[in-house]
């Protein structure tokens, strides 16, 4: 078992995980699918520091790809973008803003560990129970309101509804569904082009199998599979790495990486770079 590695090891271990080569380049439909089932969750449109797999990268077949100026005619953005659409809207993956508030990538394997892990139960109205306890915004339970009387809807309908529709509601009304999608309530099914807008749905009425799923694992056992995977992604990470990338717990990830240890899928106490001692490594 190798205990020491060069950073430029660990990149190149990436680079065929999250296809940041060449020959490995995602250019079609099927091979994007197939990427997003692989790694489990990426970012769609870029990973700092190798934070995780990202769509985008993986279409350029490069490490660390620089952001065009006219985003709108450059072809490798243009595909991210056409994916985040066509595969949710045929409901093949999930995507929202769930891991550090950026557009994410899930496939139907995980979207139920990272469910779990949201605090989600699938009740109707779990989200009246979560307001009174004071963890869900004014400005999101109008939003769940709108969408339990009716589902789904468009942006405009839905700032109609909550009473958000002037030109100054917009930032707010953006925050609270910001606010729905990391907490996994909502999820975008559509997005339409004429006009340019969005549809809005509960998720639990968009994956109701998944939800399913999601009621018989427990939360340790949620955040112990997102988190194999992640070394299966990543070769090597930090409790501040895990800490910073999922919000967890420090609590928590040191229980999940203990289990990971227990079972054999990572050991502790690599050398990455020259330090001693802060990171675990994946069992090749």
């Amino acid at each position: 078992m190798k205990m020491s590695y060069t950073w430029e090891e660990v990149e190149s271990w990436r680079d065929r995980i999250h296809r940041r080569l060449p020959r490995l380049a995602v250019k079609t439909k099927k091979q994007a699918l197939k990427f997003i089932d692989d790694v489990g969750f990426c970012f769609a449109f870029k990973s700092d520091a190798s934070e995780l797999p990202c769509l985008w990268h993986s279409v350029c077949g490069v490490r660390n790809p620089v952001m065009p100026r006219h985003t709108h005619h450059d072809p490798s953005l243009s595909f991210v973008w056409e994916m985040k659409n066509v595969l949710p809207g045929r409901g093949k993956i999930y995507y929202g803003k769930v891991i550090k508030r950026r557009p994410t990538m899930i496939s139907l394997e995980y979207l139920s560990y990272f469910y779990v892990l949201a605090g989600r139960t699938g009740a109707k109205d779990e989200y009246l129970t979560e307001f009174m306890r004071g963890g869900l915004s004014p400005g999101a339970k109008a939003i769940m309101d709108a969408l339990s009387d009716s589902s789904p809807q468009v942006t405009k309908g839905l700032r109609l509804a909550t009473g958000k529709h002037a030109p100054g509601d917009r930032e707010s009304f953006d925050k609270a569904i910001t606010e729905l999608q990391v907490k996994m309530y909502i999820v975008k099914e559509e997005e339409l082009r004429t006009p340019f807008t969005f549809i809005w749905a509960p998720l639990r009425d968009v994956f109701p199998d998944q939800i399913r799923k999601a009621r018989k694992i427990s939360v340790e056992a949620a955040r112990n599979k997102i988190l194999e995977r992640y070394f299966r992604n990543q070769l090597i990470g930090s409790v501040d790495s895990i800490h910073n990338l999922f919000g967890w717990s420090k609590q928590g990830t040191y229980q999940s990486l203990g289990q990971l240890v227990q079972d054999g899928i990572i050991v502790p106490h690599v050398k990455v770079g020259g330090k001693d001692g802060k990171f675990y490594c994946l069992v090749g």
